[in-house]
């Protein structure tokens, strides 16, 4: 991926989600560069325009859609943080109480849609007809 700002980027939502200590740098260098090429993937799929190409008008709905998930998902909480909030499922009975974290981040990266229907408003006015070179 050639995305021109990527380095931009990452400084970036590494300052709006700074590494906790609880979390290994390996994992969040991960989950950074894992989570940016998926969000970069989705804008380029749905404009079919290359990541040289994406417009400076969408980093900064790109940055806050990335910084959202991360807060969302609870993936970068401390523990104590963890047991306040962040759950991501409840069970009754024998009780099961489940906390977002980096491990399970990452498993469930693949089946996040950056592009929902305020997001696919907006990159609506950059898509192009695939196949169509304009210039």
């Amino acid at each position: 991926m050639a995305f021109p700002r990527l380095d931009e980027l990452k400084n970036n939502i590494k300052k709006l989600q700074p590494k906790p200590d609880s979390v290994e740098q390996a994992v969040y260098d991960l989950l950074m560069k894992t989570a940016i090429d998926k969000i970069i993937n989705d804008v380029v799929v749905f404009t079919n325009v290359s990541a040289e190409k994406l417009p400076p008008e969408l980093d900064t709905t790109i940055l806050l859609k990335l910084s959202g998930w991360f807060t969302d998902a609870g993936v970068f909480m401390t523990t104590h943080d963890r047991h306040a909030g962040a759950v991501t499922s409840v069970k009754e009975g024998d009780t099961q109480i489940n906390y977002g974290n980096p491990q399970n981040a990452l498993q469930t990266l693949g089946n996040v849609s950056f592009i929902d229907n305020d997001f696919k408003a907006l990159l609506s006015r950059y898509r192009r007809i695939r196949g169509w070179t304009h210039e």
